[in-house]
């Protein structure tokens, strides 16, 4: 199945899920059982560096509001979002010069940390603007719940770049102003005293600043360390970008058949990647795949080759495949194709 928006890759930092959890978990409900309603697997919490597919991040939102009865959410989230739930880009924004230097921070390292989304900054005669845009539409089968869900993204997202300026520097933000483009929300009244000014049914999604406040100085405002995290920032980008989304083409360069024996391990492809297996483990789940899954990808691409385009028995494909097992090659065939090899065989030949 195509997905050309990359839904099945991890690509969300797990401790964004960290904190929806914990707001839920704050309501009196179990993050167990909400982890396994939304199918998200309770080992990667224990993981720091785990990341977690746009598919599972919209199941566990869509699971907690369900939950929750409580569209407002996605304002409590917001309000609540901390400066290190982003990793190294909080702690660069953090020790910022001033919220100029923050902003166009945020500009350059949010793809790799949100990378459904898109920060632009601009500025005009007396206002400064982020403006946030989708880079794909929310995917559900229905309608409501998609429109709910994106506006749950939205309002997360708005609402916590106001809360990151506020940490940030000293400030009166009652002048700030928040521009939607969907209609006022039956819960936006019980928030009204926490939020800035938001105007409902606009053209695109801003916040917007007057230019006095952009070039404030931060409270934590430091040299050295921003310098110091501004590196962690770029040395995530290029592995999250690079290294992580590589790695699949350099397993399956790996994962070469030796026949009668079958492919090499996964520690035998981790050695040969100068990495240990627990390494290679977590840079896979990074991309949403197993090294089992890729296993299978090639073999049923070997499998197929053989099947179709040589004259070799079934059970001689078995044993060159390196299954002791001929039973045991047909049934993982059919898993892969819903035929069994002598069905896709006589299927092939009547072509």
């Amino acid at each position: 199945m195509k997905d050309p928006y990359g839904l099945s890759k991890a690509s969300i930092p797990i401790s964004y899920a960290h904190l929806l959890l914990e707001i839920m978990v704050e309501k009196g409900f179990s993050a167990s059982e909400i982890l396994h309603q939304s199918k998200i697997p309770l080992t990667l919490f224990n993981q720091l560096d785990a990341r977690i597919t746009p598919i599972q991040w919209s199941r566990l939102a869509w699971v907690s509001l369900t939950l929750a009865q409580d569209l407002g959410l996605g304002y409590q989230y917001g309000l609540k979002l901390r400066l290190t739930a982003h990793g190294p880009m909080g702690y660069a924004l953090m020790s910022s010069p001033s919220l100029r230097y923050a902003i166009e921070l945020a500009t350059q390292f949010f793809n790799m940390r949100l990378k459904d989304y898109k920060i632009d900054f601009y500025e005009e005669t007396q206002r400064s603007i982020i403006e946030i845009k989708q880079t794909h539409p929310v995917i559900s089968q229905h309608h409501e719940q998609a429109e709910t869900l994106r506006r749950f993204f939205y309002e997360c997202l708005m609402i916590g770049v106001v809360q990151t300026a506020q940490s940030l520097a000293e400030h009166d933000f009652s002048n700030v102003e928040l521009q939607v483009d969907w209609p006022e929300p039956p819960y936006h009244e019980k928030f009204r005293h926490q939020l800035p000014r938001i105007l409902f049914n606009q053209a695109k999604n801003q916040v917007c600043y007057p230019s006095s406040i952009i070039d404030l100085p931060t409270k934590m405002a430091d040299q050295t360390a921003f310098q110091q995290a501004l590196a962690q920032c770029e040395a995530e980008q290029i592995r999250f970008s690079e290294q992580i989304q590589d790695i699949i083409l350099r397993v399956k360069t790996e994962l070469l058949l030796v026949p009668q024996k079958g492919y090499p391990s996964l520690e035998t492809v981790a050695q040969r990647l100068h990495m240990s297996s627990r390494t290679l483990r977590r840079h896979l789940n990074l991309t949403g795949v197993s090294y089992l899954a890729l296993l299978d990808e090639i073999k049923y691409q070997e499998a197929k080759k053989l099947l179709f385009n040589s004259d070799m028995e079934i059970q001689e494909i078995a044993l060159y495949l390196g299954y002791i097992q001929p039973a045991n090659f047909a049934r993982a065939f059919k898993k892969w194709s819903g035929m069994t090899p002598i069905q896709f065989r006589e299927k092939k030949q009547k072509i």
